[in-house]
């Protein structure tokens, strides 16, 4: 393909190497894959090369003597030593040299020195374990460093927020194109950050707000179960060490929460190990990212996490306008995203031979029926299913007066019953059908 994507793969390890190029190729890159340090600051010299992803184990990485006011190269970042340095060559992009500038170091004994070859650090990549992880990752950096298409007149610039290692109150300039959260719908940016660290907490309180967040904070465990039960953000991150417990139990607090159980949790601590990090994971966040990080990459990190919520198909014409997987997000999430987007008409969810009908009038219940029962008992046993498959009828009418309790009321009474349940606690008893 003559705009195929082009990329440079520096890896060392052969089986991460034949696995990198497998999933690129599949998806139509063009890919030239090496161990050899030379070989790759040859190609990249002598071709268009989009991008190069250096294996940050390598350590190939080697600063340049940089100029007043240029950003400057701090050394791999130690959360990401299984990762990839992503690299844009400045004879493809001088204006990439804003961003920290290096060469890649070879061998003393190469036969073959290569020419000169100046790269700029424009993101860093963690190495998942997924190939549609890794490939959203990389399209994520495409879509935001690199010009879209050639253009008659230079590309205009945005401020980017400053990476605070590149010194304090600098803004990065960056081509004008889609930024981080572009494609995530207003009604999802809410946040809860938790931090006892004043100053940590309102850097990146500010960095989401840059973005379209509204956030809420907190400084401790207690008060952050508190928020997130009552305010339902889409999106949590906290510290691990709080005052009053250590983050991990307030994770696992969220994952035992009917309520909470599928919002992406994401660590943000100065705490950064490799028994720390399966800790977390184990407990059921989401991610874990070192405060080290820089902005530019935690923001593309929670952006990934989101999509599971914005590919829930939700458009503006009549009929079918939303349908998704249970399993993907949660049945409480549906009735949630129902609610904040002032939906009228009917939600449809099926499970096996299980049907049920959930009506709203600008994002309010106003029946549901099911196949033994009607009333606030439906949506009860709606948000305890694990999985099933749901559509929303915009072009169905919704009849019937909103009923007693608004939807928050609705989802943390069903909530409460569903936990109850879980602990092996007897269920009360249906109330009287609302109709």
């Amino acid at each position: 393909m003559p705009d195929a994507r082009r990329v440079v793969v520096l890896e060392a390890d052969t089986i991460n190497r034949l696995s990198t190029e497998r999933i690129l190729r599949r998806e139509d890159y063009w890919v030239f894959v090496t161990e050899d340090a030379a070989a790759a600051a040859r190609v990249s010299s002598v071709s268009a090369v989009d991008l190069v992803l250096v294996d940050l184990g390598l350590d190939r990485l080697e600063a340049v003597a940089r100029r007043r006011g240029d950003a400057s190269f701090r050394g791999n970042p130690p959360s990401l030593a299984g990762g990839y340095a992503v690299l844009r060559p400045l004879h493809i992009d001088p204006a990439s040299a804003r961003f920290p500038v290096v060469t890649l170091r070879v061998d003393e004994h190469s036969s073959e020195p290569p020419p000169p070859c100046r790269f700029a650090v424009v993101e860093s990549l963690p190495r998942p374990a997924k190939a549609g992880e890794f490939l959203d990752a990389l399209d994520t950096v495409f879509r935001h460093v690199i010009h879209p298409a050639p253009l008659a007149e230079p590309a205009a610039t945005t401020a980017w927020p400053a990476d605070p290692a590149d010194g304090a109150g600098e803004k990065a300039a960056r081509p004008a194109g889609p930024r981080p959260f572009d494609s995530t719908p207003a009604a999802l940016r809410t946040a809860l950050v938790v931090d006892p660290d004043d100053a940590g907490r309102r850097d990146v309180v500010e960095d989401l707000a840059r973005h379209g967040f509204s956030v809420l904070e907190a400084s401790t465990g207690a008060e952050a179960l508190r928020l997130a039960v009552a305010r339902r953000p889409w999106l949590v991150l906290t510290e691990l060490s709080l005052p009053d417990e250590n983050g991990l139990a307030l994770c696992r607090q969220m994952r035992n929460h009917s309520l909470l159980r599928r919002t992406p949790v994401v660590f943000l601590s100065a705490q950064d190990d490799c028994d720390t990090r399966h800790q977390a994971l184990k407990a059921g966040a989401d991610d874990y990212v070192s405060k080290a990080t820089s902005p530019r990459e935690l923001l593309i990190r929670l952006e990934l996490l989101l999509k599971r919520f914005t590919e829930i198909e939700l458009v503006d014409e009549p009929g079918a306008g939303l349908r998704g997987a249970l399993e993907v997000v949660g049945a409480p999430a549906v009735l949630q995203i129902c609610h904040h987007n002032q939906l009228t008409g009917v939600l449809v969810a099926r499970r096996g031979s299980q049907s049920i009908r959930i009506a709203f009038r600008q994002g309010q219940v106003v029946s549901a029926t099911g196949p033994d029962h009607e009333g606030a008992a439906v949506v009860y046993d709606f948000i305890g299913w694990p999985n099933g498959r749901f559509e929303f009828d915009r072009g169905a009418i919704a009849e019937g007066a909103p009923m007693e309790g608004d939807v928050t009321a609705l989802l943390l009474e069903g909530c409460r019953r569903l936990d109850e349940r879980r602990r092996g606690r007897p269920a009360e008893a249906p109330e009287a059908v609302h109709r």
